[in-house]
């Protein structure tokens, strides 16, 4: 487990913890520590079996690897915090809060989450894909997410990623959602308006979990409008840090 800085900054004021999607590693948020504005040092989760983390076996225990994250978010600067996690990462992004909120209520400013139904709600995922074959798990993946053939197409990165993502079905699979306080801080939740996993009706059930202000907004594209979107999505997270950035002043 590594959480990474994408663009160290001594003088940030506040931190933004991104935390990827299934079968993805930091290198999802590549440029975002550029493109986000000066006052923000953003930091990334690697999960182990991607990427820099290779060579370690991938997690798919939810409670072992929540622990883990914890563990490393807690040696970070003690600076206000923000949390953006896509699809998976929104899960342990409303886990992350939450446990922040409890040890210190105070440096929570704000949650981003995106790609996501709200947790609480029943899924159509099925843990079973991960039994099936290359071709046909791929298959079901690209009907309930999309776009994930022509980025898969290539044998390599194919070989790399499969075992992986397979391994973040069943970490997602053995989550379990519980009810718990709401947040007090602003919540922020994205979709994708072409996206065959959300709906504004599943995304708006997010807002039960913060009692502070609450906002959706819906981008162009599918599930992976983080990348299509790229530019458009950095800068809304950077204007609403801003905008919270101002009102504690």
């Amino acid at each position: 487990m590594r959480i990474k800085c994408l663009t160290p900054r001594p003088m940030a004021s506040m931190s933004l913890l991104c935390i990827p999607f299934a079968g993805a590693g930091a290198g999802a948020f590549r440029n975002w520590g550029r493109q986000l504005p000066d006052f923000i040092e953003a930091y990334a989760v690697q999960l182990p079996g991607r990427e820099d983390t290779l060579n370690m076996p991938p997690l798919t225990d939810w409670r072992r690897m929540q622990d883990s994250v914890f563990e490393s978010v807690a040696r970070l600067p003690s600076l206000p915090v923000a949390i953006f996690g896509h699809s998976l990462g929104a899960v342990l992004a409303l886990e992350l809060a939450r446990w922040l909120h409890a040890a210190s209520p105070r440096r929570l400013r704000h949650l981003f989450v995106a790609g996501r139904p709200w947790p609480g709600a029943p899924t159509a995922e099925r843990a079973d894909l991960v039994d099936l074959d290359d071709d046909a798990f791929l298959a079901a993946l690209d009907k309930q997410y999309g776009s994930l053939t022509s980025s898969l197409s290539h044998p390599e990165i194919r070989e790399l990623t499969l075992p992986t993502l397979r391994a973040d079905i069943r970490l997602l699979d053995s989550h379990r959602y519980a009810a718990a306080a709401p947040l007090d801080c602003p919540l922020t939740v994205y979709g994708g308006k072409g996206d065959p996993a959300t709906n504004e009706e599943n995304l708006d059930a997010w807002r039960r979990e913060s009692s502070g202000p609450f906002r959706l907004a819906m981008f162009e594209g599918e599930h992976f409008f983080l990348e299509t979107q790229r530019e458009a999505l950095i800068a809304d997270i950077g204007e609403s840090l801003r905008t919270d950035l101002i009102a504690t002043r």
